[in-house]
C-alpha cells in the first residue's frame, strides 16, 4: 500500500519520530486503505437501460411473420349446392379454360396441385380428377363444349370460391351469365344436342352459350 505526501507536509519535518508525524502518517495510511476498497470503475451512464416493455428486434420480426388470421381460405367458402355437387355454373367453358391457362402460366401452382385443389374445393369426397380429363377439357372450344366434364364443374367451383375468398367483385362476363342463365340452373351441363331446322336456316350459338335458329342463315 503506498502513501503519497511530501516531507514538508509533516507537522515536524526535522524530527521524524515526533508523535505528530506518526499520527499524520497513520491518517494517510487509513486514507490510502479506503481508496483501495472503493470501486475503481464507474458505471457507464450511456449504457442503455433494459426496458422490458419494448419488444426485441427478433420479437418484432416474429410478430411481422405471423400470418393474417382474417384472410379467408377458399376451402372455407361454401356455395349453394356444395353438399351434393350441384353448384350452378355462371362461366362459359371458354372462360374457364382462359382462367385455368392464366393460373397455370403464373407458375404459382403446378397442374397436379391444381387438380387436387379444385377437386377438394368442388367435391366433399375429393375424387381423383385425372390429368387427361383436364387436358381434354382444355383442348375443346366453344362456350358449352366440355360442360359435362368434372374438370369444368370443379374448376368453376374452385375459381368462384377463390374470388369470394379474395373479396373480388363479379366480372362483366359473370354478370352477363347470371342475366342469361339465372333461373335455368346455370350453364347447361349436358351433351351437345342435335337441332332440327329448315334447310335454309342456321343454328348458331352466342358467346354465352345460348342457341338459336337464324331464318335463312342470315347472322
Amino acid at each position: 500500500m503506498s502513501m503519497s505526501f511530501k516531507p514538508s507536509d509533516l507537522p515536524n519535518p526535522i524530527l521524524l519520530t515526533d508523535p505528530a508525524n506518526i499520527a499524520f502518517m497513520k491518517a494517510k495510511e487509513e486514507e490510502a486503505a479506503r481508496k483501495v476498497l472503493m470501486p475503481t470503475t464507474k458505471p457507464n451512464k450511456n449504457k442503455r437501460k433494459s426496458d422490458t416493455s419494448e419488444p426485441s428486434t427478433s420479437a418484432k420480426k416474429s410478430k411481422k411473420a405471423v400470418p393474417d388470421d382474417t384472410a379467408k381460405d377458399l376451402f372455407s367458402v361454401t356455395l349453394p349446392g356444395d353438399e351434393d355437387a350441384t353448384v350452378e355454373i355462371y362461366d362459359t367453358c371458354d372462360e374457364l379454360r382462359r382462367k385455368i391457362n392464366a393460373l397455370l402460366r403464373t407458375g404459382t401452382i403446378t397442374k397436379a396441385a391444381f387438380l387436387r385443389d379444385m377437386s377438394r374445393a368442388a367435391y366433399a369426397d375429393a375424387p381423383n380428377i385425372q390429368s387427361k380429363q383436364l387436358t381434354d377439357f382444355l383442348t375443346k372450344k366453344g362456350p358449352t363444349s366440355g360442360s359435362t366434364s368434372r374438370a369444368c364443374y370443379a374448376s368453376y367451383v374452385y375459381f368462384e370460391k377463390k374470388r369470394i375468398a379474395e373479396g373480388k367483385a363479379k366480372s362483366k362476363h359473370r354478370r352477363d351469365m347470371e342475366d342469361r342463365w339465372d333461373g335455368e340452373g346455370g350453364l347447361p351441363r349436358r351433351r351437345e344436342e342435335k337441332y332440327f331446322c329448315h334447310v335454309d336456316d342456321a343454328v348458331v350459338q352466342d358467346a354465352l352459350g345460348s342457341v338459336r335458329t337464324v331464318p335463312g342463315g342470315r347472322f
